[in-house]
């Protein structure tokens, strides 16, 4: 039951609910975590979160998934292969129903449920009826379903494909609904476009607990949300805060560092440091609601290759007048992946210790008062 529409800009101006969100002002919060643990090397920036604290990420080179918890208990499940509980492309690790583990595997298309402990329990043996690889839009599912999209080629006329939001069991992977939305464009005036980028569709939603979809355009500049899913409109479109947050000295000097750094005859992108002060920090990293409704993004780098030695999560309320800001978290090294879970933020890092390869590590905060949900 797929449908397109089209939502023009005159009717984004008609919306009671549209709002205009500036920055608050207020420094960052700055947290310091209560625990730390090394994590594996990986292509992939997956995190999730169970009960008990206990963190999982993707180890992309042995095919398998890490969990560890803060006091560095750990177990590991998963190696390559295609029978069940193996693994050729693990791209997308999720907090199942009933304290199950899902993996996705994204070149056979498959998700598989595992145990508590990293038992195998069941997969899907392929998808039905899906015909692109999935995506999570966040590292949950809930009775029994998963939210998440995949891309139907043949449908836009700008990329060639477009992304559908679908939902669908996670035991036989049939799809109980799904709908394409409208454009970028067709929904909001971005005002910091990329130069020659392709017309952009709004991405991947993010579930919001309670039959909404929350979307991040404009790389980063809005947040659309469909409190609805099936609504014609969105209920709340709004500004968010990184238009006012440019790069600190600390981003320009690492940026520049990077650059410089690039070996002659290799591309070099054309921007001097006056540009790059001029550029907003957009949302590039991390992003999830959690269960309490709660929207994090991280706000902090605008090149992946540059390893900041600290990350600003900005964090919003999702009420019924749609999101509000509440607070700016500031957290060591740069983040890469990261999930909430009741009172415990757990991150992905990356830092530069000098070696060949980066260090990524596991680090757990507390964020007891942080944003509550009114």
């Amino acid at each position: 039951m797929s449908r397109g529409l089209g939502i023009t800009l005159v009717s984004v101006a008609l919306f009671v609910a549209c709002r205009e969100q500036t920055d608050s002002g207020s420094q960052p919060v700055q947290l310091d975590p209560y625990a730390s643990v090394i994590a594996p090397p990986s292509m992939i920036d997956e995190i999730v979160l169970l009960e008990g604290d206990m963190a999982c990420v993707i180890d992309t080179y042995w095919y398998r998934v890490a969990c560890t918890d803060p006091g560095g208990e750990s177990f590991r499940f998963g190696k390559e292969g295609e029978g069940p509980g193996e693994f050729t492309d693990p791209t997308e690790v999720l907090r199942g129903p009933a304290g199950t583990i899902g993996v996705v595997d994204g070149r056979s298309n498959r998700l598989s449920m595992f145990s508590r402990s990293g038992e195998f329990v069941a997969s899907t043996q392929g998808l039905q009826g899906i015909p692109g690889i999935l995506t999570a839009s966040g590292p949950s599912a809930t009775d029994g379903t998963m939210a998440t999209s995949f891309r139907q080629f043949g449908l836009s006329r700008g990329s060639g494909y477009s992304n559908v939001q679908a939902e669908i069991d996670t035991a036989t992977g049939s799809v109980v609904w799904e709908r394409t939305f409208p454009d970028e464009a067709d929904v909001v005036d971005c005002s910091t476009p990329r130069p020659g980028s392709p017309r952009r569709q709004m991405g991947t939603g993010y579930d919001d607990g309670d039959g909404g979809l929350l979307f991040v355009t404009c790389y980063g500049e809005f947040l659309v949300w469909y409190a609805d899913r099936d609504a014609d409109e969105p209920g709340t479109i709004m500004r968010t805060t990184y238009v006012e947050r440019y790069p600190t000295d600390e981003d320009v000097a690492s940026e520049l560092r990077f650059l410089n750094s690039i070996p002659p005859g290799r591309f070099r992108p054309d921007v001097d440091e006056e540009a790059i002060r001029a550029r907003p920090q957009v949302w590039y990293g991390a992003r999830v609601v959690d269960d309490e409704r709660r929207f994090w993004a991280v706000s902090h780098w605008n090149a992946s290759e540059v390893i900041p030695g600290l990350s600003y999560i900005d964090v919003f309320r999702l009420t019924e007048g749609g999101p509000e800001y509440a607070v700016t978290l500031q957290v060591a090294d740069k983040v890469v992946g990261m999930d909430v879970l009741g009172n415990t933020l757990a991150v992905l890092v990356e830092r530069d210790t000098g070696g060949v390869v980066r260090e990524r590590r596991v680090d757990w905060y507390d964020v007891t008062d942080m944003a509550p949900q009114r």
